[in-house]
């Protein structure tokens, strides 16, 4: 057995004798390194492997680090996140491809959501979201035009809400969603490249902005498969304990 092969089985070991859950932080490279008593270079080969069989992920920067893993996105729902910056977070490469971008009047749904009346037209984009080498959503956001003069004409193959904050000077302060479970119909199982009838995770979505303004309107289809939400809840009185 080689060295690479030996350090391996032992991070096998490691994972499952401290049952880390998917998402939970192992540790730094260098602290497991220094903990199994081994080089670095030869941590990360054995990290490589791991990596290609979803048992564990790296993220680089001040918060990075080992984390065991299962393959899914964890997203947060404390948090009103962009999804190439939240699959970024998690170590994973990430795309956008833009199947739609279209001036239209509102359908009565995004109407509502928008707080605008039938004749404002909006803005409405549907875009596939890549984490790794698989799709991970099938994304519909719906923006009122007059407010974001221009959009038409930029680059939405990234992030949306950093574009909007960055040339609109847009400021997130919340966001209403709802989550439900359903099946993937043969468009979406097509845009996603999944069999028909795969499990997916339906959420609507309106984002406000500071002064309480409906600024989106979206429709989104994560992959159940690929996707786990996680969020945090406190009592009655966690207000008053930070006061």
């Amino acid at each position: 057995m080689s060295g690479t092969e030996h350090v391996e089985q032992r991070l096998r070991r490691l994972l499952r004798d401290n049952r880390f859950r998917p998402g939970e932080r192992v540790g730094s490279e260098r602290a497991l390194a220094e903990q199994l008593r081994v080089s670095r270079s030869v941590l990360r080969r054995a990290l490589e492997r791991l990596e290609a069989e979803h048992l564990v992920r790296r993220a680089m920067g001040q918060s990075g680090g080992v984390f065991a893993d299962d393959g899914k996105i964890q997203r947060h729902l404390n948090t009103v996140q962009g999804v190439p910056d939240m699959v970024r977070r998690q170590g994973l490469s990430t795309e956008t491809r833009v199947l739609r971008l279209e001036l239209a009047q509102p359908f009565p749904d995004e109407r509502r959501a928008l707080e605008i009346d039938e004749t404002a037209p909006v803005i409405r984009t549907v875009r596939v979201r890549y984490a790794g080498n698989a799709t991970l959503s099938l994304d519909t956001s719906v923006l009122p035009a007059r407010r974001f003069p221009g959009l038409l004409s930029e680059n939405l193959d990234g992030s949306l809400y950093a574009l909007l904050t960055e040339h609109y000077g847009l400021q997130i302060d919340r966001a209403e969603e709802t989550v439900e479970a359903t099946t993937a119909d043969a468009r979406q199982a097509e845009m996603l490249e999944i069999p028909q009838g795969s499990g997916l995770l339906e959420i609507y979505r309106v984002t406000y902005d500071a002064d309480n303004w409906a600024a989106e309107y979206a429709h989104d289809f994560f992959r159940a498969d690929r996707t786990r939400m996680h969020m945090q809840r406190v009592g009655t009185n966690w207000k008053r304990s930070r006061l």
